[in-house]
């Protein structure tokens, strides 16, 4: 598994935030917060107020929350409240593979693919 250390975005507390879709923008990371947004990892040591940074897993085998019901071998995007969901196809931003089945709020083991950026 690959993990990096990522500032917070400004005074964001994470450390209730592990095992959530995570995103990074100008100024940080911080929760996934729509099937569009493009998630770079799962966050497996969220940073306090304090701390302002966030270990996250952006490639390899990591546990996560489940969003709602995944089977094994789906192609996996964050779901609104940044829980994973299986992918509903168009419009998802896809980035990692199930690697078990799970219902929502199980945790459960996941492989982080990446997720493509897509340019106009």
């Amino acid at each position: 598994m690959s993990k990096f250390v990522f500032k917070n975005k400004a005074a964001t507390d994470l450390s209730a935030k592990d095992g959530y879709a995570a995103k990074y923008d100008t100024t940080g990371v911080n929760v996934c917060s729509a099937i569009t947004d493009q998630a770079i990892g799962i966050i497996t040591g969220g940073g306090d107020d304090t701390a302002l940074q966030s270990e996250i897993c952006v490639h390899g085998e990591c546990m996560a929350i489940a969003g709602g019901t995944i089977k094994g071998g789906q192609m996996l995007t964050p779901h609104t409240d940044s829980t994973i969901v299986a992918s509903a196809g168009s419009g998802c931003q896809e980035f990692a593979l199930a690697m078990e089945d799970a219902v929502a709020g199980d945790w459960f083991k996941l492989f982080v693919l990446g997720a493509p950026k897509t340019h106009a």
